[in-house]
């Protein structure tokens, strides 16, 4: 009886303090209310996509990419003018000396983190296996597999110092599930995510720190055609290009993967951890994934 009385109080308390925050500020809250969150390589596409989603829901946020351009600052610029705290972190997270230097100017301007979105991928995704050089398959790997554990690694150490636990999302791929002519490189860092959250999540136990993957499917990374659009998808793809292959008969959009990172990183999917959610509009059940 005791317990039920306690949960029943603490109930309460958080609808009251619910409410009070509605009467105070005139808004409802949002379901990342006051976290701080850094996404890597979220100059454009689906990193511009999840921002814009978490930062709507509450969230600071950190952009991280290694360019700083017109388009990286319009980003920044969308998000203050919603009100969103919002900064700019210039770095190349496939090395240490970077990942660091990002961490140190996010943790200065946020003081802590409480969700970490590994995103960076660079644009030149394919190669064909007897052209794939010691060059490209290093930059593959530090990049896309390296820099996702050792952002992972100072993310947990920062979020164990202060104590209030925190998620780690990495993006996988569709393309860790099954074989394409010319995608083996990529495909094997993006395989090798899904078992990294998986030690990542066994080596946290007891932290209150999730670690996930998302493996999206063919998701349309296109600005949108006004550069002051705040919202957060571009064009979407050309409807007939999907809808013989993909069962729900269309390409996915940043919004898409934004929703499942959403639903990870808020008390949604507190109890899910160690996993990787398709988000594929069905292709992988389908087993007919398409360039």
């Amino acid at each position: 009886m005791m317990k039920i009385t306690t949960s029943l109080c603490q109930l309460s308390q958080k609808i009251e303090y619910i409410i009070n925050y509605i009467i105070t500020t005139g808004e409802l809250m949002g379901l990342l209310d006051g976290k701080k969150v850094l996404i890597t390589g979220a100059r454009k596409g689906i990193g511009r996509g999840i921002a814009i989603m978490l930062g709507n829901e509450g969230a600071d946020i950190g952009i991280n990419d290694i360019v700083d351009d017109e388009v990286s600052k319009k980003g920044i610029e969308l998000l203050q003018n919603k009100n969103i705290k919002a900064t700019f972190h210039q770095g190349d997270v496939s090395t240490m000396s970077d990942i660091n230097s990002v961490f140190d100017s996010f943790l200065k301007s946020h003081h802590q983190i409480d969700i970490l979105i590994n995103n960076a991928i660079f644009p030149d995704q394919t190669k064909s296996f007897f052209k794939t050089d010691e060059l490209y398959w290093d930059r593959m790997m530090d990049l896309s597999l390296k820099g996702y554990f050792f952002a992972s690694q100072r993310a947990a150490k920062e979020m164990i110092k202060t104590g209030n636990g925190g998620r780690i999302i990495c993006m996988s791929s569709v393309h860790s599930y099954v074989a394409m002519p010319d995608w083996t490189a990529y495909g094997t860092a993006k395989m090798a995510l899904r078992r990294m959250v998986q030690g990542i999540a066994a080596d946290l136990s007891g932290k209150n720190i999730t670690a996930n993957c998302i493996a999206p499917g063919a998701i349309s990374n296109k600005l949108p055609d006004d550069i002051n659009d705040e919202s957060a998808d571009g064009p979407p793809h050309n409807i007939e290009d999907f809808k013989n292959f993909v069962p729900s008969a269309k390409g996915g959009l940043p919004s898409d993967i934004a929703n499942a990172v959403l639903y990870l990183a808020s008390d949604m999917g507190q109890y899910v951890n160690g996993e990787t959610l398709l988000v594929d509009g069905g292709m992988i059940a389908s087993r007919k994934i398409h360039d």
